[in-house]
């Protein structure tokens, strides 16, 4: 885990407009703040998170979200504002079973989109899946979701439509 933690806490790494943050392993104490973070995003970004309609994390979600392992179930959670205290983003990659692929999902509030922050998270969740041996990342995107899709193709995954989903495309990234 400690490679995902190039530029840590120490060390901030300024992204976009030079705003400073830091991005590292989202821990089972971080729940409150995960809370704070779902439900201060927009109803719009929950929507394309979640992709259903919910104001804030059950406790049974909550629980499932920052109770894991960091080895099958990897989180980042990058940290910005209110010095340094605030979530700002959310990512994650879940392994599917003892397949070499993985389910991922990631979200940015809503004042911290277009810095480049949901690349670099992606980014560090890929090279973490490749090291771990996994071969693919997988997530459900809604059509809707323009900008997920627009990095999709800039990072060189895939868009796969499946049969009978209308709503949402399968964006594939081989590792």
């Amino acid at each position: 885990m400690q490679a995902l933690l190039q530029h840590g806490p120490a060390a901030a790494r300024p992204l976009g407009r030079g705003l400073g943050l830091h991005i590292a392993p989202l821990r089972p104490q971080d729940a409150d703040a995960l809370q704070r973070f779902v439900r201060g995003l927009s109803a719009h970004a929950r929507y394309m998170r979640f992709q259903y309609g919910l104001r804030e994390l059950s406790p049974t979600l909550l629980s499932r979200l920052t109770q894991i392992d960091q080895q099958d179930h990897v989180a980042l959670a990058a940290w910005g504002g209110d010095e340094g205290r605030q979530l700002v983003a959310d990512a994650r990659y879940v392994r599917q079973g003892s397949s070499s692929d993985a389910e991922f999902a990631l979200v940015v509030a809503d004042d911290w989109q277009g810095q480049g922050l949901a690349h670099e998270l992606l980014g560090r969740l890929m090279a973490h899946a490749r090291r771990q041996g996994l071969k693919r990342l997988l997530g459900e995107v809604l059509w809707g979701n323009h900008a997920m899709l627009a990095m999709t193709r800039r990072l060189g995954g895939r868009l796969v439509v499946q049969a009978g989903h209308t709503s949402v495309v399968q964006v594939q990234f081989e590792l």
